[in-house]
């Protein structure tokens, strides 16, 4: 029977998702779980990689097991078996031939950035404190040259391991509460360290330190030297997985 359930962690204290033994990683813990419910080796794929720090309140994953279950039964058999910083929301069935990886359509990511001289320390493990002042509109307007179909090789990382690194975003938009600056990242899929690096050079060019003359020549220079560290991993949660 094939299962598809969605999950949240912190993913603070684990090398990201990708199983890497013997280190602790997100998809090596559920697998564990799911390991002990059906007395059996089982295969869990993961919509994203979501790397090391890097947090999410949207991961989809599929897997099958033997044994039939209720989704809500499952959901909690599986949480029985899982730390408080990981959590399955839902929990159902699904078609035979439904991949969490391959059936998606597009993701969103939001990065979190604190906008005020002394940290919240509630937020100090999900958002990058930035205690230096930011132009609201002129990030939304650079933020906007990110959307459409464009080669992001300037925005990864020479190791990234795909066919194309061309990509189409959809969406790009900024939410503020207060200091807390919420940026939203849709697409069809990201690249290695994508997210962080597009919110590095969207800081840089607010704070006129960028290489390039501009988002739009950043882009057509894929030239991943242009661009600063990347910003920091807590400051990034996956937020939905679209099928």
């Amino acid at each position: 029977m094939n299962y598809r359930i969605i999950i949240a962690y912190d993913g603070t204290d684990y090398l990201g998702w990708q199983m890497q033994a013997p280190t602790p990683t997100i998809q090596g813990v559920i697998t564990a779980a799911l390991e002990r419910l059906e007395g059996g080796p089982v295969t869990l794929h993961g919509a994203g990689r979501t790397d090391s720090g890097v947090h999410a309140e949207g991961q989809v994953a599929s897997f099958q097991l033997k044994r039939e279950w209720n989704g809500e039964e499952l959901r909690r058999a599986i949480n029985g078996n899982l730390p408080p910083e990981i959590r399955v929301l839902e929990a159902a069935t699904a078609v035979d031939d439904f991949h969490a990886r391959f059936d998606a359509r597009d993701k969103t990511y939001r990065y979190q950035i604190y906008q005020a001289e002394v940290m919240n320390p509630l937020l100090a493990r999900y958002a990058w404190h930035f205690p230096f002042p930011l132009d609201r509109e002129r990030l939304i307007i650079d933020g906007q040259a990110l959307l459409g179909t464009h080669d992001f090789t300037a925005f990864t990382v020479a190791s990234c391991e795909t066919t194309t690194r061309v990509r189409t975003v959809s969406d790009f938009r900024l939410e503020t509460n207060g200091p807390l600056w919420s940026l939203y990242f849709s697409a069809d899929g990201f690249l290695r360290y994508m997210v962080r690096t597009m919110v590095a050079s969207l800081i840089e060019a607010n704070r006129g330190r960028l290489k390039a003359d501009s988002i739009s020549a950043l882009i057509g220079s894929r030239d991943r030297t242009l661009i600063g560290t990347a910003a920091p991993a807590k400051g990034l949660t996956l937020m939905k997985v679209g099928y």
